[in-house]
């Protein structure tokens, strides 16, 4: 299979706003007014910064990101979102290579997975008594029309926010469901340029650690 890779983009940097107050001048022979606490800052989890940027910002997701070998922790009692490298193709069909024997169903090879893509399946600690698997169809994760820096279109399956599971080491695994084969664009070996049709292992079993989430 080719080697998906997650994919940044030049993200400006983001405002931080400041609260601000009129002080109020007491009357001398009032007694001073005790200041009203401070409103607690909204705890914001770590976002997941890789040597291609924060993925938090270039896909707009608040939740902890679990995915890249940099982003494998959670808090406990807290939400986390599964992300896979983005799948990526040739520029548009003309001068798009493919096997023998392969034909696309759209003219850009973007286009053609995008139309294959069905739904994927999480697994959270396979094979133990935990397992636990939910499946989502491609409006529910799938987000297109992406450009990486290289200029070329790409993919990327993004999960709905889960609940972590109990303190300690979890693992999840990725599987894509494509109504038939997809190839990319890039090259005539198989397993290197192009998708089976039916249900396949996308990622391996990713280990990650739920930790306790600090007091402030």
């Amino acid at each position: 299979m080719k080697r998906a890779r997650f994919l940044a983009a030049v993200v400006p940097s983001l405002l931080v706003a400041a609260l601000g107050g009129v002080a109020a001048t007491a009357p001398a022979s009032a007694a001073p007014a005790s200041a009203a606490p401070l409103p607690k800052p909204k705890h914001e989890v770590p976002h997941c910064v890789t040597d291609e940027g924060d993925l938090n910002v270039l896909y707009h997701v608040k939740e902890r990101l679990i995915g890249p070998a940099a982003c494998r922790e959670t808090y406990a009692k807290e939400k986390w979102v599964r992300i896979v490298p983005g799948w990526s193709t040739a520029l548009s069909g003309e001068g798009a290579v493919y096997p023998d024997g392969y034909t696309p169903s759209r003219p850009d090879p973007i286009d053609d997975f995008n139309s294959k893509f069905v739904s994927a399946t999480y697994i959270l600690d396979r094979g133990t008594p935990q397992e636990k698997t939910f499946t989502y169809k491609k409006k529910q994760i799938l987000r297109t029309g992406l450009t990486g820096p290289d200029g070329l279109p790409y993919s990327v399956a993004i999960s709905p926010p889960f609940k972590a599971p109990e303190l300690g080491t979890h693992t999840t695994t990725v599987l894509f469901t494509l109504s038939a084969e997809h190839c990319d664009g890039f090259g005539t070996v198989v397993d290197e340029n192009c998708l089976p049709g039916g249900t396949f292992p996308y990622t391996g079993d990713a280990p990650f650690t739920v930790v306790p989430k600090p007091d402030n």
